[in-house]
């Protein structure tokens, strides 16, 4: 685009490098997403103009809220330009927690998920909280797939017959799958406005301190995440996030945990949660009937994540 009466907004990181760049005469915006090259631009990136745009570059918010109908029926564009008013005000969101929609993940198949959280409560502004609870999260209703946490054998010069719980969820395998494999799985229009997300997690005996990622697109859930007593003495990481509203309203607890339940095309499933439990080789997840348990980290058990929009 040439011409005068061209609007920029570049919006930087931290340490100076470019977060995101956008371009507009009026009738066509051209916008640079996270991690691709100006070179890489091309005219599939030109958009038009939706009703009701407004050009802004604030730093929090780029445009008004799109016209939405209903989650499931909503373009993930729409939905992410209707979140932020929606964890500010969620009384006024045209969404609902629990709101369900189909995502087409290719060879995985096609799954369902939904509205975890809305809310963004004082505490989610504390140091060191993970942010995995707060904002506009969504999450699988079911089971993608199955996979380990980390397989049987040797770790970093050890030994380990049940899998590794070393180095927790920010060194697994797990993670570099879910990363990979299923990130990539997700449709294009889904990645754009999927946001990075610091979790904190959870270690065990062979470490000293709990696990913080600060990039995370898609992440595992932890135990309070889900359970609001959750209160177990081995989970140092119990008091650095906060339960999800789903799991709140469905009043999803240590003895009644029906809700935490889900199913593979087969029937209920075991899935995975990325908090390390006490023993070296183990990890904590919930059960085909919805309690927590340990399991050894060359399980391989069922794969459900969560990630944030925005």
């Amino acid at each position: 685009m040439t011409g005068k009466g061209l609007k920029y907004c570049v919006l930087l990181n931290a340490d100076g490098s470019v977060k995101s760049m956008k371009v507009s005469n009026g009738e066509w915006i051209a916008e640079l997403p996270f991690g691709k090259k100006i070179t890489d631009l091309n005219s599939s990136d030109l958009k038009d103009v939706p009703s009701g745009y407004k050009f802004e570059c604030n730093g929090s918010t780029s445009q008004t809220p799109l016209p939405a109908k209903s989650f499931d029926k909503d373009s993930w564009e729409v939905i992410a330009s209707n979140a932020k008013s929606c964890t500010d005000n969620p009384d006024s969101c045209p969404y609902s927690v629990g709101n369900e929609k189909e995502v087409d993940l290719g060879t995985y198949g096609k799954h369902m998920v939904r509205i975890a959280n809305m809310s963004t409560p004082s505490e989610c502004n504390q140091n060191g909280f993970s942010q995995s609870a707060c904002g506009f999260v969504v999450e699988f209703t079911d089971v993608i797939t199955t996979h380990v946490m980390n397989p049987s054998g040797d770790y970093n010069g050890e030994t380990y017959p049940y899998g590794w719980s070393k180095d927790g969820w920010p060194k697994s395998q797990m993670k570099t799958f879910v990363d990979n494999d299923i990130y990539n799985s997700l449709p294009n229009d889904l990645k754009d406005v999927i946001i990075t997300t610091e979790t904190v997690s959870g270690h065990g005996g062979g470490d000293t301190n709990n696990f913080t990622s600060p990039d995370d697109k898609l992440y595992l859930l932890a135990p309070k995440e889900i359970y609001s007593d959750w209160s177990y003495q081995y989970d140092p990481a119990k008091d650095s996030t906060r339960q999800l509203d789903y799991y709140n309203i469905k009043g999803v607890t240590t003895s009644n945990y029906e809700a935490a339940i889900k199913k593979d095309s087969i029937g209920t499933k075991a899935w995975w949660l990325r908090s390390v439990s006490n023993y070296s080789s183990t990890f904590y997840a919930v059960s085909a009937s919805g309690n927590w348990y340990n399991i050894t980290a060359n399980g391989p058990i069922g794969v459900s994540p969560a990630f944030r929009i925005g």
